[in-house]
């Protein structure tokens, strides 16, 4: 069943151990490029061909994983419909997170899924744009050119205790 007026995965916001050696990570071995830092560590991310601003989010902590994947929805109103949606469903904690918690993101709206996944979904992030340019891109650029050159966040493996349960 397609869930008109969700766009594509937006970002996901994970947990590392080191945050020198992640940042490392991410951006020699996989070729992504870091776009910013906010006043509580985290740093932004985003694939060379994105136009978001981030996709990445990465939080050091004491233990590693994924604190949230968020999907971008077609506008503030599919936004403030879903979270009715979410809230009518019952038995799933919905949260609304306010604009500006993460560094250039509107407001968003957080669930826990069974599987006990964190979700949310958001209508507005800044624009960033690529560096190619829009006119006669060269087929690559400097940037495309590092590690893996991941160009975008378009999908996510999860795995879940209730995998039933999600389905509903």
């Amino acid at each position: 069943m397609a869930m008109k007026g969700v766009l594509r995965p937006g970002h996901v916001s994970i947990r590392v151990l080191d945050m020198d050696e992640a940042v490392h990570h991410y951006t020699v071995r996989m070729g992504l490029i870091e776009t910013d830092r906010d006043d509580q560590g985290r740093v932004y991310l985003k694939g060379w061909d994105e136009r978001d601003c981030f996709s990445v989010v990465l939080r050091e902590a004491d233990s590693p994983g994924m604190d949230y994947m968020g999907f971008k929805v077609d506008s503030p109103e599919t936004l403030a419909e879903f979270e009715q949606k979410l809230r009518d469903h019952g038995g799933l904690e919905v949260e609304k997170v306010p604009a500006g918690e993460l560094k250039r993101c509107g407001e968003r709206v957080r669930f826990v899924a069974p599987t006990g996944h964190s979700f949310e979904l958001y209508a507005e992030k800044d624009y960033l744009g690529t560096s190619m340019g829009l006119e006669n891109p060269d087929p690559w650029h400097e940037e495309s050119l590092k590690g893996m050159q991941a160009q975008r966040f378009d999908h996510c493996l999860l795995y879940g205790d209730d995998i039933d349960g999600a389905a509903d």
